[in-house]
């Protein structure tokens, strides 16, 4: 499929988002910057397990459902959480799909990430109606919180209407402007928000794993271990 457009979105379609996508990899490259410069948590405890397992079995946890009894007795929110964060990836891959390559965005390839665009569309209005009326999830709700979900979600609507005119054949239109100004101004906003939680996720699963993959919570067919704590000062 073309993608014949207007020299004007084009510019917003590629330039700009370049210069956006720059931003917020510096803004990520000084975040990680400074969680790398951080100490790890001092451990005193005697080592019983293997921190490399633990390590290892923390960081595939997402791809564990059976692992957090959170999942384990709602393996619905676990389907629900995978079909958001695929959206989520989907979603960012067209944005650079439609300028780039836009023989690969093929009426097939396109209905399906509508059809993830709008599932994760309904999952984003049930995400709100939780924040909004489940006390132990209002309590420790910021504003970014909502605004977020808020966010994400118009922006899977209007991903899935700007889908479904790509498929028309329509590779612009009003939607198409809207999906890449909001495309524009997640790129400047995310680092900043509690979107960007992913960035600190290898770093906690790192750390857990270490921590409680040593004390022997995560393995215990360890042999040969020895547990110095003056190398963990």
């Amino acid at each position: 499929m073309e993608n014949q457009v207007s020299h004007a979105l084009a510019i917003l379609e590629e330039p700009v988002q370049y210069v956006c996508l720059l931003f917020m990899a510096s803004m990520y490259a000084i975040k990680i910057y400074q969680l790398v410069k951080k100490p790890f948590p001092p451990e005193r405890a005697e080592l019983k397990g293997d921190r490399t397992a633990g390590v290892i079995q923390s960081m595939a946890n997402i791809f564990r459902p059976w692992g957090m009894e959170s999942s384990r007795k709602n393996l619905y929110f676990y389907t629900e959480f995978m079909i958001f964060h695929i959206a989520v990836a989907l979603t960012i891959g067209s944005t650079f799909f439609i300028p780039l390559t836009p023989q690969l965005m093929t009426p097939t390839v396109s209905a399906v990430i509508m059809v993830f665009m709008g599932l994760a569309f309904l999952i984003g209005l049930r995400r709100i109606y939780r924040r909004l009326t489940a006390p132990e999830i209002r309590i420790i709700s910021a504003p970014d919180d909502y605004f977020a979900i808020i966010l994400m979600t118009v922006f899977f609507a209007v991903g899935f209407v700007t889908m479904y005119l790509w498929i028309q054949g329509k590779p612009e239109t009003g939607w198409m402007w809207v999906f890449f100004l909001m495309t524009t101004f997640f790129l400047i906003y995310v680092p900043f928000s509690k979107i960007s939680h992913y960035v600190l996720y290898p770093f906690g699963r790192y750390n857990f794993g270490m921590v409680f993959g040593g004390r022997g919570v995560l393995n215990r067919a360890s042999h040969d271990l020895s547990w110095d704590p003056k190398l963990r000062k």
